[in-house]
């Protein structure tokens, strides 16, 4: 026996559009970020600043973001870091752990690219919602 949610009338205008599944509100930035492969089998994953490539970031949530690059170096599976800055002129940035979900070609050569945040640790998890919400608030996002 299936047992199914009736929604009330008018409901349907706080849901979101067909065909978001977003979990969380995304926050449209254009940052400046980088971004590198890792290799998923491995534990601990050791990274220098030449290990990373540039890369713009679109938008970003708490569950995830989407960032656009350059080349078609990243397939869907693939496990990133992520250099993720916490302003649009900050000097600090947190590191992400995530997994590419999809990827779409541009028509100016760019690549749309989809990542879920698979591994935050706690402080960066408070550093990332602290952005978010100054954000959400117009606080200005250069310190």
């Amino acid at each position: 026996m299936a047992i199914f949610k009736r929604h009330k009338p008018g409901s349907d205008q706080d849901r979101p559009a067909w065909g978001d599944r977003r979990r969380t509100k995304r926050h449209q930035i254009g940052w400046e970020s980088q971004y590198t492969v890792v290799d998923g089998s491995r534990d601990v994953v050791y990274v220098t600043s030449d290990d990373y490539t540039p890369c713009i970031l679109h938008n970003l949530s708490m569950d995830g973001a989407a960032l656009e690059l350059t080349d078609n170096a990243v397939a869907v599976g693939d496990r990133v870091l992520l250099n993720l800055p916490l302003g649009e002129t900050a000097r600090g940035k947190i590191k992400v752990a995530g997994e590419i979900r999809h990827t779409t070609p541009e028509p100016g050569g760019q690549f749309n690219v989809g990542v879920e945040f698979r591994e935050v640790g706690d402080l960066e998890r408070a550093l990332l919602f602290r952005l978010l919400r100054d954000m959400k608030h117009g606080v200005p996002q250069n310190a």
